[in-house]
Order: structure tokens, then sequence, then C-alpha cells
């Protein structure tokens, strides 16, 4: 279902629409999807506009408002609401059960993110950026729509991307499924659905990259900045306690974050003579973990930023941003991908002596105290830090994109 509102929420700093008044202030529009992983990984540029004297809107789906608008940004629902998200999450684990879970990506990304919801949400993005006429689009490469509203308004629409490249096979598929959409706007689609007509910022150190982006025209290497959400104040007592014993991070991210996994890889951990933290996530229940001993501690949500520069190891299912902002501390990590790119991310992790990977073709791994230990792993992990480490900064430098020609 498509939300027929679009006012900027209440829960964040509104902003009136027309045209700005003040000289040389641009108006920016972002969009995302509604994953925690889709939108976070844009907050630094949008508060940078916002910073420099810029407007900023951020469009996305009901569920991914509240965080927006938690980061002090402009936000209005679009697309799918809160249950609109429920139903296409839903109908995508029916139609992947019988696929193995490192196949489901290439299901996953052209049809949801693609077929079923790129169309609500042009219905709402279109009218609502007509009436704010921003002067440039700022989209992450899960969103579709904001390429064909910017080539129906004239407007270039830059790609953020949210961690490693999506393979252009799953891009070209989301493109041959979204061309009716395009021809309802008397236009024919560009490759890849339009996500590389202006330029791509790129957030992956290279040396993690596993996919290539010879098809990307533009590209602009843009530093990961690490934003996990607001901070929670205090943090966890765990480390408060005084307790000198290293602390391993676990945590499965927000989405494919089972029970299960995380009970296994607990008593996997349990004697590895470190604190552990974990993380079930916002809607997870930390009770559900039965009675730990003191030195385990289970979080529903953590600002993983401000936990990871205590941490000696990571844990987790290797979405982009743990993986990324793991990888940024020099950090181990021992990737237990359940979906989506976190298998792509684990192999970077294995090829680069970054990590290891353990993986559902072993369902209750015991990790071994070699695991999460041993100079060799923080060294090597270390060796990465670099590249990142000296990239721009999205406060450094607005992107620069290609301007639409007026034909």
């Amino acid at each position: 279902m498509s939300t027929s509102s679009t006012k900027v929420c209440k829960l964040g700093p509104g902003r009136p629409h027309g045209r700005p008044d003040r000289e040389g202030t641009l108006r920016v529009l972002f969009s995302s999807t509604w994953g925690y992983g889709h939108v976070f990984p844009m907050v630094p540029l949008a508060r940078a506009f916002r910073d420099a004297g810029h407007d900023v809107l951020w469009v996305t789906n009901e569920p991914a408002c509240g965080p927006v608008a938690a980061a002090g940004l402009a936000v209005a629902p679009a697309g799918l609401g809160t249950q609109g998200v429920a139903e296409v999450q839903q109908r995508l684990r029916a139609e992947t059960a019988q696929l193995r879970p490192e196949d489901r990506a290439g299901f996953a990304f052209p049809h949801m993110f693609g077929e079923w919801v790129t169309p609500p949400m042009v219905a709402d993005l279109l009218p609502l950026a007509e009436d704010w006429r921003p002067d440039l689009m700022v989209h992450e490469p899960a969103e579709f729509a904001a390429p064909l509203v910017g080539a129906v308004l004239g407007v270039a629409s830059v790609t953020h991307s949210y961690g490693g490249g999506v393979p252009a096979a799953f891009v070209a598929e989301a493109a041959s499924r979204l061309a009716g959409l395009w021809a309802v706007q008397g236009l024919r689609i560009p490759p890849y659905a339009g996500a590389f007509t202006s330029t791509y910022l790129d957030i992956c150190p290279p040396v993690v990259q596993t996919q290539s982006l010879e098809h990307i025209p533009w590209q602009q290497p843009l530093r990961p900045i690490a934003y996990t959400g607001e901070p929670l104040g205090a943090l966890p007592a765990l480390l408060r306690d005084g307790d000198s014993r290293p602390l391993v991070y676990l945590t499965l991210g927000t989405v494919q974050n089972h029970l299960h996994v995380l009970a296994a890889a607990v008593g996997g951990l349990a004697d590895v003579g470190a604190r552990i933290l974990v993380t079930v996530g916002p809607n997870g229940h930390p009770e559900a973990l039965g009675r730990q001993p003191d030195h385990v501690s289970v979080e529903r949500w953590v600002c993983q930023s401000e936990v990871l520069p205590h941490c000696a190891a990571v844990v987790s299912h290797a979405g982009s941003g743990t993986f990324l902002g793991a990888l940024s501390h020099g950090l181990p990590q021992l990737c237990l991908p359940q979906a989506a790119d976190q298998f792509r991310n684990g192999t970077a992790a294995v090829s680069t002596g970054a990590g290891t990977r353990c993986t559902r073709t072993r369902p209750h791994p015991r990790p071994s105290r070699r695991q999460y230990a041993g100079s060799w792993w923080r060294t090597a992990s270390g060796m990465l830090h670099s590249p990142s480490r000296n990239r721009s900064a999205p406060c450094q430098h607005r992107p620069r994109w290609r301007p639409r020609s007026s034909d």
C-alpha cells in the first residue's frame, strides 16, 4: 500500500516546500528503502549538506522515518508503509524458501527492491519532488524510484553505496522489471534502471570490493563514516565494569538476526576467555537467549560506533555496516553470513586476511580461540585500515555529479 501523505514527519525538523530564497543554497533530496543498513551510510553526507546550509529532505518508507528523524534530518514517508513492508518481506521469505541462503540476494534485489517496492515509491516520490523541486537527488542502490523521478524532472540522481558494489546482473535484472514503469512516463529505461547516469559515491575500500565496477562510468570514492544511530547515553555495563578481559562483539544485525544462530554463537564463545557483548536487534528480546554467565551481556541495541573502539574482535553476519565498521578499527572478524551482501563481505574477509567465515553448511559453528585471537589477525586487518583512512570524508566536499543534458 502506498502512503498518500507527503507531509514531513513530525518526528523531524520540517522545512517548507518551495524554492530556496538564499543564493547558492541547494535543495538535496535523499531517498532510501527501509533497512538500517541502507539508511545509516547516507546520514553523514545528508548532515554535511545540512551543516553547509543547504536544504535537505529525506524520503523513505515509513519504518525508516524514525531513525532518519532521530538523526536530525527532515523526513517524509513515501511508498510502502509499515504493513506493506512486512508483507513484501513475508512474500520474499516464501518465494526464496527453497533457495540456498547465498542465492537469495539474486532474487531479492530485482524482485523485492525493484519490481515490488519501486512502483508505490514512484507514485509518492514524483508528486513530492515536483512540489519540493530538488536541485539534486541522492539515493542508495536499492532505491530505484529516484533515477526515474530525476529523469522526469531533469534532475541528476546520485547513487550512494552502502557497502560493496551490488552485482551488475542484479541491477540489470531489476531494470528489466521496471521498463514498464518508465514507459508510463513516456521514457525508455536506461541501462541499470538509470542508477549510474550520474556519479556513484563508493564507500567501499577497494581491497574488499568483490564486484567489478567497470559498468559504472563516474565514480567518486568516499570515506565511510561510522554512523550507526544516535548515541544511547551510557555504554553497556559490561564496558564499564573495569574487567580487563578482551571484548568480543556479537551481532547478526537488524534483519537476519536468527535466534538459533545467535544461541549457537554465544555457546561457541563462552570459553574463549573474553567478555561477550551480544545484540539481538531492535525487535528482539534479550531474555530469549536465556540466562547467561556474568561475562556475557545481551542487549537489544547498542550504538555500534561507540562499542567498536572497545572491542578486540567482532563476530557478525557481515552486513556492510558492521563489516566496514570493524574493518576501520582493524578488528579481526568471524563472519556468519545469513543473506544479501553478507556472503560477499565474508568472501572479502577471507581473501584479504581480515577474518574468517562460517556458513550455514555448518549451522552450529563452535569457533575456536584461534578465530578470535592472535596478533596476526589484528595485523592483517589493520593493514586494511589505511585505504579508508586516506579517503575524503563527506564533510570535506560536495559530490561532483554529471548534469543531465537539456535534451
